[in-house]
C-alpha cells in the first residue's frame, strides 16, 4: 500500500505541474510563491488555500464557471472560530439563527413551547451552574460502570434505564422498508468512534486525525475520573482494539453509500429470530428492559454485527467492555459539563475537522435547543415568524416541477412504456410537504423548569424514548413530520414518497420574495427539482409510489438504467480532486443524478417562460453552491458524503447542457467544454 499512495502523490506532482501551465496559458494570474493543490479537470476552490492563490477574478467563466461565480464572494469570506466551513448554506442558517435566539431570548413569549426551549437555553448558559456540578453527573454513571463485577451485572446496568451507561446496540420504532405504514422495531449496531468500519482495517488520514483527537481529549478527561494519563493512554488502546473486533460486523461508509446498501439492510424478521442472533448477547433481554418487547416485526440491519459482539461478550472480556462504557461516558459528554470539559471538546472538534476557536456560547446553545426540542423550537418560530406566503410559493413551485418532470419522462424513449407508467405513477403520488407541518408532536407533559444542563438533556432522552416506545406496531402519522423546518436543508424521503422543502432553507440565494425568476428557479427551483429526481435516482428507483421496497422496473429498462448510471459514474472517477485524490463517483452517484436531473427540470421550466436570462440563471445557481471548507473538511467531505463537492455540483453539471454552452459561447477546448456525447446525464 505504501507503493500505491506514492505512486498516487507522484501523480498528483505531475497533474499540478501540468495545471500550473495550463493556467499560465489562461491568462489567470496568481500570486507569487504560492502553488495550487492540484485538481483535473478543474482545482478545488472549495479549499481555503487555493481561493488564497487567485490574485485577479477570471474574466469569463469558460475555463471554471464556480471559481468565476463566487470568487468576489470567496476573497472576502474569512472562515469563523469554531466553524470549519462557509457556504451559501450558512448565510441563509445564520438569518435561521438570529430569528431564533429572538424566540430564546424574547421573555414577553408565552406558551409552553417558548417555556420550554427557553429553560434549555437557560440551563446551557448558566456557567455558574455548570461550574458548580462539574463532572459529577458523569462520575455517577461510572461508578455504576465500575462497580459491575461480573457479566450478569453487566446485562442489569443495560437493563437499567436510569443508568445512562450506554448501549452496544441501538433500538426503536422506525418505519420499515417492506411496509411503510407501520411501525416496527429497528435494531442497528452502535456507532464507531472513528465512524467508518473500513478505519479499523486500514487507517487512512482522516482516521489517524481522528484517533489523536481523542486521544488528547481522553488524555484530559479521564483524569477527571481519577484515571492517571498513563491509564487513560490505556483505555484508549483498549477501547480503539475493541472496535476493531467489532467493526467487521459493520458495513463500511462506501458500502452505506451504494445503491444495494438498501437491499443489504432489510432483513426483517420476527422477534424471536431477531433474539435468536444473539446467544451470548443479551438483546431480548435489554429490548423487554427498555419496554419494546410487543414488537410485531424486526428489522436488523446488520445481522453480522450480533456475532462480532456475541464473540466479545463473554466473562473474560468484561473488563474490555466496561472500559469501552468507560470511554464513552467520559468523552460523549463532556460537551454537556463543566466550562473546562466544554474547551476539552472544543479542542477535539478543532482537532477532527481543521477549525479554529469556539463559535459563541449563544449559538451553541442555538444548536443544541433546535436539535433537542425541535417540535417546541419550530412551533415557537412560527409563533413569531408567520410564513404562509413561503408555503404558498414553494407549493406552487413543486406542483410546476412535478408538471415537468411528468413530461420529461413521457419522453425519455430509452424506457418501456411500462416502466414509464410505473414511473409517472410514482411521481403523481408525491406528497409536497412545503415549509411546515399543520399537525404536530404533543409536548405538553415535558417539563424542565430548574433543572440543569445535564438534566435536562437527561429528562428529554427520556420523554423521547417514551414516545418512541409508544409508536410500536401503530400506523404511521404522516401529517406529523418529525424533523426540524428550521434546518437549513431539503431533502426527498423514499419510504413516504415526499419532498420537503423546508423554512431554514427559504433565505438567502436560495429564495427572497423578489428575485428575478432566473434567481429563484436557480435557487429553491434547483432544490425542489433535485430533490424531485431522488425518487428516481439509484436509491430512490427502489421504491414504488407507496413508499415500499418494491422493484417496478421491466428488467431490461432497470439495467439500461443503471448502465447510464454507470458512465456517470466513470465521468466522476476520471477527475482528481485535490493532493492526488480521486473523486468517488461510485459514492456520490444518488447526488449526482440529482444535481443533473433538477437543472434540467429548471431549463425546461424556463424555456417556457419565453425571454430568459440564461447568464444569470447559472451564475446564480453556481453561487448557492459557494463554499470555503477547511483542508479536514474537505477530506471528509470527498471521502464520506454521498454528494460531489460543490464546485463540482457547479463546474460538472452545467456543462452537459446546450444552454450554459450556448449562454457564455463554450468553446472546444475551453475548460467548462464537454463534447455532448460525452454527456453524462440519466434523465
Amino acid at each position: 500500500m505504501k507503493k500505491q499512495t506514492a505512486r498516487k502523490w507522484k501523480q498528483a506532482a505531475a497533474a499540478a505541474l501540468l495545471m500550473a501551465l495550463l493556467l499560465s496559458l489562461t491568462g489567470m494570474a496568481y500570486a507569487d510563491g504560492e502553488a495550487l493543490d492540484d485538481g483535473s479537470p478543474w482545482v478545488d476552490y472549495v479549499l481555503r488555500e487555493n481561493v488564497q492563490t487567485v490574485a485577479e477574478k477570471p474574466e469569463s467563466p469558460n475555463d471554471d464557471l464556480y471559481l468565476y461565480a463566487n470568487y468576489d464572494w470567496a476573497k472576502e469570506t474569512e472562515i469563523r472560530p469554531g466553524y470549519s466551513s462557509e457556504s451559501a448554506f450558512t448565510v441563509v442558517a445564520d438569518e435561521i439563527r438570529d430569528m431564533t435566539l429572538a424566540v430564546l431570548t424574547d421573555k414577553n413569549l408565552e406558551g409552553a413551547d417558548a417555556d420550554l426551549v427557553q429553560s434549555l437555553y437557560g440551563a446551557i448558559l448558566d456557567w455558574d451552574a455548570r461550574n458548580a456540578v462539574g463532572v459529577e453527573p458523569v462520575q455517577k454513571i461510572l461508578e455504576k460502570i465500575q462497580a459491575v463485577t461480573d457479566l450478569d451485572g453487566l446485562t442489569a446496568l443495560f437493563c437499567d434505564r436510569d443508568a445512562h451507561a450506554g448501549q452496544f446496540f441501538s433500538f426503536g420504532s422506525s418505519t420499515g422498508l417492506n411496509d411503510p405504514e407501520t411501525y416496527l422495531l429497528l435494531i442497528s449496531p452502535m456507532g464507531l468512534l472513528l465512524g467508518d468500519s473500513a478505519e479499523y482495517s486500514e487507517r487512512t488520514e482522516m482516521g489517524e486525525r481522528n484517533e489523536t483527537a481523542y486521544r488528547s481529549a481522553a488524555a484530559k478527561m479521564l483524569p477527571k475520573f481519577g484515571y492517571t494519563e498513563e491509564e487513560a493512554g490505556e483505555m484508549m488502546d483498549r477501547a480503539f482494539a475493541l472496535e476493531t473486533e467489532l467493526s467487521g460486523g459493520i458495513m463500511t461508509s462506501a458500502e452505506g453509500m451504494s445503491p444495494d446498501y438498501i437491499q443489504r439492510i432489510n432483513n426483517e424478521m420476527s422477534p424471536e429470530e431477531a433474539y435468536a442472533l444473539s446467544r451470548n448477547f443479551p438483546m431480548s433481554a435489554i429490548i423487554d428492559a427498555w419496554g419494546f418487547s410487543g414488537a410485531e416485526k424486526c428489522l436488523v440491519t446488520e445481522p453480522a454485527f450480533f456475532e462480532k459482539l456475541d464473540a466479545v461478550y463473554t466473562e473474560e472480556r468484561l473488563e474490555d467492555l466496561k472500559n469501552y462504557l468507560l470511554v464513552c461516558a467520559a468523552l460523549g459528554n463532556m460537551s454537556i459539563l463543566d466550562r473546562d470539559s466544554y474547551d476539552i471538546a472544543i479542542e477535539f472538534s478543532n482537532m477532527s475537522s481543521g477549525s479554529t476557536g469556539s463559535q459563541p456560547d449563544e449559538e451553541v446553545a442555538y444548536n443544541v435547543v433546535r436539535a433537542a426540542l425541535t417540535t417546541p423550537m419550530n412551533r415557537a418560530f412560527l409563533a413569531k415568524y408567520d410564513a404562509t406566503t413561503m408555503k404558498e410559493d414553494i407549493t406552487r413551485i413543486c406542483e410546476e416541477c412535478i408538471a415537468f418532470y411528468r413530461n420529461m419522462l413521457q419522453e425519455e424513449d430509452w424506457l418501456s412504456a411500462e416502466t414509464r407508467e410505473m414511473a409517472i405513477e410514482k411521481l403523481d403520488a408525491i406528497t409536497i410537504n412545503a415549509v411546515y407541518p399543520e399537525k404536530w408532536q404533543d409536548y405538553s407533559s415535558l417539563s424542565l423548569e430548574g433543572l440543569s444542563y445535564f438534566d435536562c438533556m437527561q429528562t428529554i432522552s427520556d420523554f423521547n424514548t417514551d414516545y418512541n416506545r409508544s409508536l410500536l406496531n401503530t400506523k404511521i402519522d404522516h401529517e406529523l413530520w418529525n424533523f426540524d423546518i428550521l434546518e437549513t436543508n431539503a431533502y426527498y424521503n423514499p419510504s413516504d414518497n415526499s419532498i420537503n422543502i423546508i423554512r431554514g432553507i427559504l433565505g438567502g440565494a436560495f429564495y427572497q420574495e423578489d428575485m428575478s425568476t432566473e434567481e429563484l428557479y436557480a435557487g429553491i427551483g434547483s432544490v425542489i427539482g433535485h430533490e424531485i429526481s431522488h425518487a428516481f435516482d439509484t436509491t430512490g428507483a427502489q421504491f414504488d409510489a407507496s413508499g415500499a421496497l418494491n422493484n417496478w422496473w421491466k428488467e431490461e429498462d432497470y439495467a439500461a438504467f443503471l448502465g447510464r448510471a454507470q458512465k456517470m459514474i466513470d465521468y466522476y472517477n476520471a477527475m482528481t480532486a485535490f493532493g492526488g485524490y480521486q473523486v468517488q463517483g461510485q459514492n456520490i452517484q444518488t447526488e449526482a443524478i440529482a444535481d443533473m436531473a433538477g437543472v434540467k427540470c429548471m431549463l425546461g421550466l424556463l424555456q417556457e417562460k419565453g425571454e430568459v436570462d440564461y447568464r444569470a440563471f447559472f451564475e446564480a445557481y453556481a453561487k448557492i453552491w459557494a463554499r470555503l471548507n477547511t483542508r479536514e473538511l474537505e477530506y471528509i467531505c470527498l471521502m464520506q458524503d454521498s454528494h460531489p463537492l460543490h464546485y463540482l455540483r457547479v463546474n460538472a453539471t452545467v456543462q452537459q447542457y446546450d444552454q450554459f454552452l450556448e449562454a457564455f459561447d463554450i468553446q472546444e477546448g475551453d475548460g467548462m467544454y464537454l463534447d455532448p456525447a460525452d454527456r453524462v446525464l440519466v434523465w
